[in-house]
């Protein structure tokens, strides 16, 4: 069994660089059409940026963008060809929000797809339980025994523990007037 390279390096990065689908993403956003001011990074790029923080030791998009110009290897791997022309933490932010779950998903089941065919030579089919459905293996969150609780009438020992504690009373009062009662906030006796 090999094992990948560790995080944050570059080998990491390029073994797993070819395995980003970067023409299904480029599809999935919409490119427009028209006169304007050309997109600088196509989706593709942007994606393979905002995966970094996930595979190097900057897990913040304004630490990723001051430390893109150093990284040679980080560039490589989201496709930027020119040090100086890099995107920044806004527009990692914008197409982060432009990222919405169903295209997320629309990637991830495209990155499955090999391996699911690998196993479907398997003999043997092996399910997961999804976790989510099943209670917790936690005690710390049964309610307490009633034998535990204190009870619930007023005792004489904690009716001495009350006492010189202030008691507040509310209530609504109604104020007649021509169009009917006018209903005041509560006061307070």
């Amino acid at each position: 069994m090999k094992l990948l390279p560790v995080t944050g390096t570059t080998a990491l990065l390029d073994k797993l660089s070819p395995y980003i689908p970067d023409d299904y993403i480029d599809s999935l956003f919409a490119v427009k059409q028209g006169p304007g001011r050309p997109a600088l990074f196509s989706s593709s790029q942007l994606f393979r940026v905002i995966l970094l923080p996930l595979f190097t030791p900057a897990h913040s998009f304004n630490l990723l963008v001051q430390l893109l110009p150093e990284n040679r290897g980080w560039r490589r791997f989201a496709r930027l060809r020119n040090r100086n022309d890099l995107p920044d933490a806004k527009m990692l932010h914008q197409f982060r929000d432009r990222l919405d779950l169903t295209k997320l998903r629309r990637i991830n089941q495209r990155l499955l797809e090999p391996m699911l065919e690998r196993c479907a030579t398997f003999p043997k089919t092996v399910a997961i339980i999804d976790a989510t459905d099943l209670p917790a293996a936690t005690n710390a969150y049964k309610k307490i025994l009633p034998a535990n609780t204190p009870p619930a009438e007023l005792t004489p020992a904690r009716a001495a523990e009350r006492t010189g504690k202030a008691v507040i009373s509310s209530g609504t009062k109604s104020t007649p007037c021509v169009c009917g009662f006018v209903s005041i906030a509560p006061v307070f006796y």
